[in-house]
């Protein structure tokens, strides 16, 4: 379909130039989720990109002008609506002589920057890469960024194609931040193709050289982690003593003072009094005076990715994760992080994996697990066990027949069950059928609306509940039978409330729409009555870098939820679930040594979270002081790391949920 002519091109000449067009697909493991189509016309260019991710996914258009060295001198970015035609602008900047003009408000831009695009698809990060290649050392400045942009070329090899020979370059962005984007890029600087991730934006015609494209980053990628994990652990001879500090004890939910802690051989070999607990000639001694020891926490809702072996693995760590359950991650990926992990050659949490299975409707979610059958649901289920999964994860439109098979495959191999709540189903009959487990608060809300999930549209969950919350009395006795059925049951709840609460955003119950404070309500209320209820709480982010993990605990806080139990919720309670708690959940002798030391005091106040000082994950020692130059290299001008992400906020994209 032709698009619209650019509201900001330059004026028809008495000879109208000839518009080209460019299209790119977005495969999702192979099945085709929508497009990236550029029109140009002169200095002028349309882009547009539309892709569903279970009728979610990307829906925007940007509109430029550019200079002859490929710098964006107009742009405005808009909504592609449903309809398929363009909203109104939600941002709009003209660049004018040494300044960029938004709205009323210029900015200067430094001298020799590149101006980037703002919508942030593939074809406008392939326009900076292409223009970094040109630059002396591949590096530049990019106007928004206080840190110096570089592109790194990591590969540039010829590959077959049929019968043809296809150059390929892969290149990293080195943008300051904690992960670089990856990009395959032709010999004339054109996007071939993204990297690796779930949704892959891929010029038709090399479709065949993905496997390709994806065996040469992973290998890549994978040693460039294992070189980061190299720099990040703190060198020991084997063993460490934590002494002189305040324990939690996460078996009693209380403090002990006055305590010493001794690591060997990646396992705690010594816990008690300072005055008679001998250390070790030659041990890394950590002092713990007036700080608080702690088990390592459970991220219960995370999604690997291949970065997760650098920088967000780092993160991770720095927000005193030791284990961090995979909801949802391409197996290839997930299995070899989580081995590598075990086997010290990655800086990152220890990895629990849940395997995921969706069906096979046009809203599929991002999976090559996709099931129609019985047969093909024991099929993954066996696969999965095979390769370590202790649990499988089902979603949206999975047909409701196939769950019990799968329940019945699961339990009878010992794997949990849980996920987000099938088409058709509400809560109950999902427990019924044999989850252990439900993804996500907001299925508390769109539990009363399952129709309207799915027809005659889908719509997802997370719209639903967004919509319904503000008008949902949290305390009637539909809901209070609801959580009672849940806790009869033993059903855990993994809420992810951090994503719900304020937005998504820092505040609750302030600022933000009249809906959205009584959502914030609502969703508050909620935690409060499950906790009422007995039902067991389990503590995620639906992140990869587990950046809002402190602040789902804090929403437990303010829901008035003892400090003590909150601790004991992100800690022995998740072993417990995951039974394996013989081994991990709390500082005792025989278990594995996953230890924060936290220059604070959390059971005062779970804001102190943020003052983890030391992590010990395995044996192995970190200090979150040399983790973060690692994550967050010191960027230049004086601004912060923090303030070149968010400036350029698509170089790296947003988390989103899953």
């Amino acid at each position: 379909m032709l698009l619209p002519v650019l509201a900001i091109a330059t004026a028809v000449s008495s000879a109208p130039i000839a518009a080209d067009s460019s299209r790119w697909i977005v495969s999702n493991h192979g099945r085709e989720a929508g497009d990236l189509v550029v029109v140009t016309r002169g200095d002028s260019a349309i882009v547009r990109f539309v892709f569903t991710d279970r009728n979610r996914g990307t829906r925007l258009e940007g509109r430029y002008r550019m200079d002859a060295k490929g710098n964006f001198i107009a742009g405005e970015s808009r909504p592609v609506l449903a309809d398929g035609s363009a909203g109104a602008p939600t941002d709009a900047f003209t660049v004018v002589g040494d300044s960029l003009k938004r709205g009323t408000v210029a900015m200067a831009i430094e001298k020799g920057a590149f101006v980037a695009g703002r919508s942030g698809t593939p074809w406008e990060q392939a326009k900076l890469v292409s223009w970094l290649l040109a630059q002396p050392n591949r590096t530049g400045k990019m106007f928004g960024n206080p840190n110096p942009v570089r592109a790194e070329l990591v590969v540039d090899t010829t590959l077959r194609n049929g019968t043809k020979r296809q150059r390929a370059r892969f290149v990293l962005l080195q943008t300051g931040n904690a992960t670089p984007l990856g990009l395959w890029l032709d010999e004339k600087g054109s996007l071939l193709s993204g990297d690796v991730q779930w949704f892959i934006t891929v010029r038709p015609d090399v479709v065949p050289l993905l496997p390709a494209f994806r065996a040469i980053e992973l290998k890549y990628r994978a040693a460039q982690g294992e070189a980061m994990a190299a720099k990040a652990v703190t060198k020991t001879n084997g063993t460490v003593a934590i002494t002189n500090g305040e324990l939690f004890d996460s078996e009693r939910g209380t403090m002990v003072s006055g305590q010493t802690v001794i690591v060997r051989d990646g396992r705690i070999a010594a816990v008690g009094p300072a005055a008679s607990t001998t250390v070790p000639a030659g041990a890394t001694v950590i002092d713990a005076a007036g700080k608080t020891i702690m088990p390592g926490m459970y991220e219960m809702h995370t999604h690997l990715q291949v970065s997760n072996q650098g920088a967000l693995g780092l993160t991770q760590l720095m927000s005193g994760l030791t284990t961090a359950r995979d909801l949802a991650s391409d197996d290839d990926v997930a299995v070899s992080l989580r081995d590598r992990e075990r086997q010290g050659k990655l800086a990152m949490p220890r990895t629990i994996l849940a395997g995921f299975i969706e069906g096979p409707l046009k809203w599929a979610g991002p999976s090559a697990a996709v099931v129609a059958t019985e047969a093909e649901a024991r099929a993954w289920v066996a696969r999965y066990d095979s390769l370590g999964y202790k649990q499988i994860k089902l979603y949206n439109v999975l047909h409701p027949d196939i769950v019990p098979t799968i329940a019945q495959e699961a339990h009878k191999r010992g794997m949990l069950l849980s996920g987000h709540i099938p088409r058709g189903l509400s809560m109950q009959a999902a427990v019924a059928l044999g989850f252990d487990e439900v993804q996500h608060a907001a299925f508390f809300f769109s539990n009363w609306y399952q129709d309207s999930l799915y027809l005659p549209q889908m719509r997802a969950y997370s719209q639903v509940a967004t919509a319904v919350a503000p008008s949902i009395d949290v305390n009637s006795p539909q809901m209070t039978g609801l959580v009672n059925y849940l806790r009869d049951h033993k059903t855990v709840i993994d809420g992810t409330f951090n994503l719900w609460i304020g937005g998504g955003g820092a505040s609750v119950g302030a600022g933000g729409s009249t809906d959205q404070q009584k959502a914030d309500s609502a969703y508050m209320n909620l935690i409060r009555k499950l906790y009422a209820g007995g039902v067991q709480l389990v503590a995620g982010t639906d992140n990869s870098s587990g950046s809002t993990y402190r602040r789902e605990l804090e929403m437990y806080e303010l829901a008035g939820i003892p400090r003590a139990k909150i601790l004991q919720i992100a800690t022995l309670d998740a072993a417990r679930f995951m039974k394996e708690a013989n081994d991990y959940g709390s500082v005792s002798v025989g278990k594995v040594a996953d230890i924060l030391v936290v220059g604070g005091k959390p059971m005062e106040k779970i804001g102190e979270l943020q003052k983890i000082e030391t992590v010990v994950r395995g044996g192995r020692l970190y200090k979150v002081s040399e983790l973060q130059k690692l994550a967050f290299p010191r960027p230049a001008s004086g601004a912060s790391a923090a303030e070149g992400m968010t400036t350029a906020w698509w170089l790296g994209g947003p988390d989103d949920d899953h």
